[in-house]
């Protein structure tokens, strides 16, 4: 508690009496009213001495009391340069380094509200200095960053109790911190006063004149000069810096993208060839970011560096064109052409800018560069060319082709058409893999093969059917050669049908049994319905499972097990598709599957007269495609008696059954060609008959 001692006493007492913790208690009124903790952080903000004092006898431990983002009476004395507040706490022994919830001290606050006077008394004490916030920013790292120059001319004259070599975020330090934000009369205050080192990296490696470069912080970076030269060191030793990556600073300048900062560093005899640890100059960093006017100005002020720069490769042995064109950045890669680049330079995966390009998506490069006149014959590593790329990528095939022949000629571009890879994929195999419609078609109207096959003996068809294309698949299979590949087998001997079904790919499974595909086995002796249960794909195993054991006996043409099962009692159903077993004996022209249906001893008559969508009778499409079959079936309408020929018994009995059409679909529509129903089974007309009226 504060005294005034009586006068006829002879003295006064100005100083602030300290009272014990433990008497507190003893001394306090009992019957006192109880005081809102809030209010000693309202008297300390208000610098209201004598009123905090009041506060504080009445209990002590108000200094302590933290307001919601936890700052205590301390803080807001800091905040508010309430010094006479701050000199009665440190007299009675309060906490002046306490922090609150973001981490800073009293110390910190000063710094940022600029309370010079409480600054200085803070320092003077001193508090603790390096105690790092949230943001580990220590105050003299806090008043670097917000540019605080008069905070941090108070702190210099208290230079030997700060550490101002110590790391903050990442180990930089306020130095690196002037530089990262220009702040430039700090970063002069920092060297100057405080003795700050310019050659301190942080714990990336990075010196403050590497964060100015980046940064683009030009008027920091002459400060650091200055400096340089100060010390007897140039301003190209001081240019020449490497940091952990061996970037110079011209490499961070240019990663900045101020094109002052590089000015800057190429007046101070930075070399535009510098290479850093991955081989790459400033020229690849700037061709890659699409900084042109970099560029120009590299070239500009150092025309001699300017052939050494553009032949320069880096560790992937790609040149600053090959960066360019990575990025897609047309209008550089045009003007390194004309500035003298390789246009068909190959990097480490034997990629040329145009090559590269085209495996990045980038089609504006690709269009400039077919325009400048770069080799589209070219093969990678993987023996693509740029049309595998371009596919592959999702370019548009319509345009390349245009441009090709519009600045080139058509003819390179069709021996790109049928090329292989080293995994024996033509451009086609790829379009239809990622399933591109667009430039599927206009491979094949520019005269691709849709039955080439690569290294496992896959044609287009099968990479359609794996990714579950189901677009492209029809697409192949209404091509000219469609069902021609529909049915061939891999080096695995799997159909189109069988990856598929093995994929689980249910729409394109029925697409292709639409179009005829087989239920052939594989190398392994598996169907289509054993690869999708061996899969689990339960629609799919619904759809193929469809068909009856005499469906597949049929599809596989097993007379012996046709008949069999016609004997066993088995039924003449129709599946999914609406076919019936002598349906696919007929469509895939197996003679020895439709005559043991046809022939059969006790349901010949009822396989004759199944009806079907695909013909207007079995009879009729035998006649049409099987007609040894046919014969076969007359021959089994002739009945001989089961006696001797000379014998009055004997017989031969014909029976003209097998020569009408059931009840329904007896005789074709001429105009539209679909079978027409009648009442009652009439002659065939394969007979040519003419309808005779009856002799009276």
């Amino acid at each position: 508690m504060w005294r005034n001692c009586s006068q006829r006493n002879g003295f006064g007492i100005a100083t602030p009496l300290k009272i014990p913790v433990n008497w507190s208690r003893v001394l306090r009124l009992q019957g006192a009213t109880r005081i809102n903790p809030e209010e000693v952080l309202k008297a300390a903000e208000a610098g209201n001495l004598e009123e905090f004092i009041r506060l504080y006898e009445a209990d002590n431990n108000r200094l302590s009391v933290k307001d919601s983002k936890g700052r205590t009476a301390a803080h807001q004395a800091a905040a508010r340069n309430r010094v006479n507040i701050l000199t009665f706490i440190h007299g009675q022994g309060g906490n002046l380094n306490a922090q609150d919830m973001v981490g800073n001290t009293p110390l910190h606050t000063a710094v940022e509200n600029d309370s010079l006077d409480a600054l200085e008394f803070l320092l003077k004490i001193p508090v603790v200095t390096n105690s790092l916030n949230e943001k580990k920013l220590a105050p003299v790292h806090l008043a670097t960053e917000q540019n605080k120059v008069n905070a941090l001319q108070v702190m210099g004259k208290y230079r030997q109790v700060i550490d101002i070599q110590q790391g903050g975020e990442h180990g930089r330090t306020a130095l690196h911190l002037a530089a990262i934000y220009d702040n430039e009369e700090c970063a002069r205050i920092l060297i100057s006063e405080f003795g700050a080192c310019p050659r301190k990296p942080c714990n990336n490696g990075y010196y403050p004149i590497h964060e100015a470069a980046k940064n683009a912080s030009s008027k920091t970076m002459e400060v650091f000069f200055q400096w340089g030269e100060s010390k007897g060191c140039t301003r190209e030793e001081m240019i020449s810096f490497y940091d952990s990556e061996g970037n110079v600073p011209l490499h961070s300048a240019v990663h900045g993208g101020d094109i002052k900062a590089v000015e800057l560093c190429l007046k101070s005899g930075a070399k535009i060839s510098t290479q850093q640890h991955d081989l790459s100059t400033p020229v690849h960093l700037a061709a890659a970011q699409g900084a042109i006017e970099i560029v120009k100005l590299m070239f500009l002020m150092q025309p001699l560096e300017k052939r050494i720069s553009l032949n320069c490769t880096d560790i992937q042995k790609m040149t600053p064109l090959h960066c360019a064109a990575m990025f897609d950045h047309p209008e550089i890669v045009e003007y390194l052409v004309k500035e003298g680049a390789d246009i068909n330079a190959m990097d480490k995966e034997k990629r040329s800018p145009l090559l590269l390009s085209s495996s990045r998506g980038g089609w504006r490069t690709v269009m400039t560069l077919i325009r400048l006149g770069a080799n589209i014959s070219l093969k990678d590593a993987n023996s693509r060319n740029v049309l595998h790329l371009v596919i592959m990528n999702g370019g548009c095939l319509d345009e390349f082709a245009k441009e090709v022949c519009r600045t080139q000629s058509e003819i390179y571009l069709l021996q790109l058409l049928n090329e292989k890879d080293d995994a024996g994929c033509s451009p086609l195999h790829y379009a239809s893999r990622e399933g591109h419609i667009r430039s599927l078609e206009n491979l094949i109207r520019l005269g691709a093969c849709i039955n080439l096959k690569n290294n496992n003996n896959e044609s287009p068809l099968h990479f359609a059917a794996r990714y579950g294309r189901y677009n492209t698949v029809r697409q192949l299979l209404d091509s000219e050669k469609g069902t021609f590949i529909i049915n061939e087998s891999d080096g695995e001997g799997m159909t189109p049908l069988h990856i598929a079904s093995h994929q689980g790919h249910t729409r394109v499974v029925q697409l292709l049994l639409n179009r005829g595909a087989l239920l052939h086995r594989d190398h392994n002796g598996r169907n289509p319905l054993h690869l999708a249960a061996m899969s689990g794909y339960t629609q799919t195993i619904e759809l193929l499972h469809s068909n009856t054991a005499l469906h597949l006996a049929t599809m596989e043409n097993k007379p012996n097990a046709v008949v069999l099962l016609l004997s066993l009692g088995c039924k003449l159903l129709h599946n999914y598709m609406d076919m019936s077993a002598i349906d696919y004996a007929i469509y895939y022209k197996y003679p020895e599957a439709a005559l043991a249906m046809a022939t059969h001893e006790e349901r010949s008559s009822e396989v004759m007269a199944l009806k079907s969508d695909k013909h207007p009778c079995v009879t009729l499409a035998l006649i049409a495609s099987m007609p040894r079959v046919f014969e076969a079936v007359q021959d089994n309408c002739i009945t001989k008696a089961n006696c001797k020929k000379d014998s009055k018994s004997f017989y031969i009995r014909y029976s003209f059954s097998c020569l009408q059409c059931p009840a329904l679909y007896a005789q074709m529509d001429a105009r539209t060609g679909e079978a027409v129903q009648i009442s009652k089974p009439i002659p065939l007309p394969a007979l040519n008959l003419e309808e005779i009226s009856p002799i009276a």
